[in-house]
């Protein structure tokens, strides 16, 4: 039987051959086992239980996630002293909890400048900033949970510069964590944009995704931007280009902004075109003809 399960050939017998080892054991030995005392049984179902606990697992998560290891020691503790369907329940619900103070509480951070990068002036002091502009970054989608948080640190970041003598004329928001947005983190940019507006500043999206772009113009959230005297781009180049070369800079990003929704507005299209093909031939639809038209980002 060895010979037979470990050969390349008839390999898909193994599973075949386990699962009647497994019923005709049920079917002859349950009778037996149901006679056994449940403190007999009790060593072996702990014997089995520990095999499932990974120490080294809760190890890396003290080290490295504190918050990932209360919720598995949460779990751990509920199901030894509940069972097993509890500490499940617990653990996901500790899990949906952690993700979403996760998402209400992101990494914020004010950037500066560190070659060609825009890194956190906590961890890069060296970073150049300029004196008329904000650079700041939130690490996560803008959702109704941390819009309001993200609105707040703009402007904190606006005072504290402002304090200290800077007249900053430009906010820019560095979006390329940003996967997502819903309606409430479009509303708070088009209330960002007006404020700033009223500041005589103006508020710039840069590192703009081409989803992220073409939800924005559909919401009408660039549009409310420009009109605040904002703008998107494509890059933090597109930005500095931007304010530094005023008008100029201004329009080229603008121009690049509506070439990319432009661009996936026609793939979507496209994409659109060949699925009703498809269903109207009644074939599966082709991964060639699908694949290069999704949106570049």
């Amino acid at each position: 039987m060895r010979k037979l399960i470990s050969s390349r050939e008839p390999v898909v017998l193994a599973p075949v051959i386990t699962s009647v080892v497994v019923l005709l054991a049920v079917y002859f030995l349950l009778p037996a086992i149901g006679s056994i005392p449940l403190a007999a049984m009790a060593p072996i179902i702990l014997q089995g239980s520990v095999a499932f606990i990974d120490v080294h697992e809760f190890q890396v998560a003290w080290r490295s996630r504190r918050g990932e290891f209360l919720v598995m020691l949460a779990t751990l503790v509920l199901s030894l002293a509940l069972t097993v369907k509890e500490g499940l329940l617990a653990g996901f619900l500790l899990s949906t909890l952690k993700t979403l103070h996760d998402i209400a509480y992101p990494n914020l951070a004010v950037c500066g400048q560190v070659q060609e990068n825009w890194r956190d002036v906590r961890h890069f002091p060296e970073g150049e900033q300029r004196s008329d502009t904000v650079v700041v970054r939130m690490d996560a989608s803008l959702h109704f949970v941390n819009a309001r948080k993200m609105k707040e640190f703009c402007l904190r970041a606006l005072r504290l510069r402002e304090k200290a003598g800077d007249r900053v004329l430009y906010l820019v928001i560095d979006a390329k964590s940003v996967n997502g947005v819903d309606l409430t983190a479009c509303e708070m940019l088009n209330s960002l944009a007006e404020l700033l507006k009223a500041r005589n500043q103006r508020l710039i999206l840069a590192n703009i995704k081409a989803p992220i772009a073409s939800s924005l113009a559909s919401a009408g959230v660039q549009q409310a931007i420009c009109k605040f005297g904002g703008q998107l781009c494509l890059d933090m180049q597109d930005a500095m280009a931007a304010i530094s070369s005023a008008e100029l800079g201004w329009n080229d990003a603008h121009q690049r902004v509506q070439a990319l929704i432009q661009s996936v507005a026609t793939n979507r299209q496209k994409a659109s075109r060949i699925a009703e093909d498809c269903r109207g031939s009644g074939s599966d639809t082709p991964s060639s003809k699908v694949c290069h038209l999704a949106p570049h980002t």
